[in-house]
């Protein structure tokens, strides 16, 4: 369950609530409800939240009465080490005058002179230098909103719309969203925030990345299909 921005349509609490927690950054629902000792599944029911992986910064959260928020625990900054003695003074023994060193021996003769050089022979023409190969044509832009949305319309057909409510539930159509907390050793990734690797490898796009925006969309119409045209495995319907 994670945390996002604050938007219009974000869920509130109760306007009758006497008990509410603001959400900040770093929170989850689930962490929200271990801290007041209550469940988070409960949490989203009486707050109203479709989709308890996406709470926002700011929101509030009714919780039950008499439940208080305990304070996250919180990483102590180490102690800053003592600065070391100072070195001890030196003796009067130390500062007595070094002798001087000895006076320098004279330099020795200097060595006959090197013999005259070979001349070099001279230096073979340069080959030129062949033509540089045509550069690879530039990879794609990030594929952007409008281009997800035309996707899903190729891809859903007739139903497109009931697909792009899901879409901008789940990531905001947002072909590299994911959701670092884990469910039975996968993440919800992509456009349609498909479990990785354990749903994603039952469809036809296994061999592709999740975070491939058409490869996601193909994905998430072989499980609607194989769910006989349902949302049912998706939070967001």
């Amino acid at each position: 369950m994670g945390i996002g921005f604050a938007t219009p349509n974000m869920a509130h609490a109760a306007p009758n609530c006497s008990n509410s927690y603001k959400v900040v950054a770093g929170d989850t629902l689930s962490e929200i409800g271990k801290r007041a000792d209550t469940d988070w599944k409960k949490l989203a029911t009486s707050n109203g939240i479709a989709n308890p992986d996406r709470i926002f910064v700011n929101q509030k959260i009714c919780l039950p009465a008499g439940k208080v928020i305990k304070p996250a625990a919180r990483h102590t900054e180490s102690a800053v080490p003592a600065a070391p003695k100072a070195a001890p003074a030196v003796s009067k023994e130390a500062t007595k005058t070094i002798p001087a060193a000895p006076k320098v021996v004279p330099a020795a003769p200097a060595a006959p002179k090197a013999a005259p050089a070979i001349p070099v022979a001279p230096a073979a023409p340069a080959v030129p230098a062949a033509p540089a190969a045509p550069a690879a044509p530039a990879a794609p832009a990030t594929t952007a909103n409008a281009s997800v949305s035309s996707m899903i319309d190729e891809i859903f057909g007739p139903y497109a719309a009931s697909a792009k409510h899901v879409a901008v539930c789940e990531s905001g159509l947002n072909p590299g969203a994911t959701n670092p907390m884990p469910i039975g050793g996968s993440h919800a990734a992509g456009v349609f925030q498909i479990l990785y690797p354990s749903t994603w490898n039952t469809t036809s796009q296994a061999g592709i990345s999740p975070y491939d925006a058409r490869a996601n969309i193909i994905a998430a119409h072989d499980i609607f299909v194989r769910d006989g045209y349902s949302w049912r495995e998706w939070v967001c319907r």
